[in-house]
């Protein structure tokens, strides 16, 4: 397992940087660590300390606990990882009524390909925030 959360807390970490369009070098320089400590991180070579995820986090302005959120995949892909930060990062600039027909569309692919049970937790909350 440890093995498998430092791949997914490197994927995670690379995600992030790469959707907000930063370098390795760039971050480094930001965290006052080496490149190759953050390649390391990256590909899972290493595991960094609190201090060096704090900074990092504090960098892409994201709570740590989205490094290690569950996503219900221990084997997520790296194009996975990377697609959902920078989807975090569109969805954040998004005003709430733009924000409400992102998820309706993505509602729409979903449906199309006939996922379970979340979508309709997800058609449930936004019915709600209609009444408001």
């Amino acid at each position: 397992m440890s093995d498998d959360l430092k791949r997914i807390v490197g994927l995670r970490v690379r995600g992030e940087r790469l959707a907000r369009g930063i370098t390795q070098e760039q971050l480094s320089e930001r965290i006052d660590r080496t490149v190759e400590t953050v390649s390391n991180l990256e590909r899972g070579k290493a595991w960094p300390g609190i201090d060096t995820l704090l900074q990092i986090c504090d960098v892409f302005q994201i709570k740590i606990s989205q490094i290690f959120e569950d996503d219900d995949s221990l084997h997520p892909t790296s194009k996975r990882v990377e697609l959902q930060a920078y989807m975090r990062v569109l969805l954040g600039k998004l005003a709430d009524n733009d924000l409400e027909i992102a998820v309706r569309q993505v509602e729409v692919l979903v449906d199309r390909r006939q996922v379970g049970p979340e979508v309709n937790r997800g058609k449930r909350l936004l019915s709600r925030s209609n009444k408001s």
